[in-house]
């Protein structure tokens, strides 16, 4: 998540359908989140939620972790 009393935060959600929408989520302060990037690997989706009182480097920082980890699921580690 990006922005709000949750930045940073990780969260994991199951899904039944491959390249499901992600759905726009509420923070623990009750304000609604919603989602902005996706990006879908081999292994699962990973998406960037945004909270309304988010700042343009909480965004940011965000997408640069979500585009890291998935290029950690395309590629991990001692595969070579």
């Amino acid at each position: 998540m990006a922005g709000g009393p949750q930045d940073g935060e990780r969260f994991q959600r199951e899904f039944y359908t491959p390249r499901a929408t992600p759905p726009a989520m509420r923070a623990s302060d009750g304000r609604v989140c919603c989602p902005v990037a996706t990006r879908t690997t081999r292994a699962a989706s990973v998406c960037v939620v945004v909270h309304p009182q988010a700042r343009d480097e909480d965004i940011e920082r965000a997408i640069d972790a979500m585009v890291g980890e998935a290029e950690r699921q395309e590629f991990p580690a001692n595969t070579l």
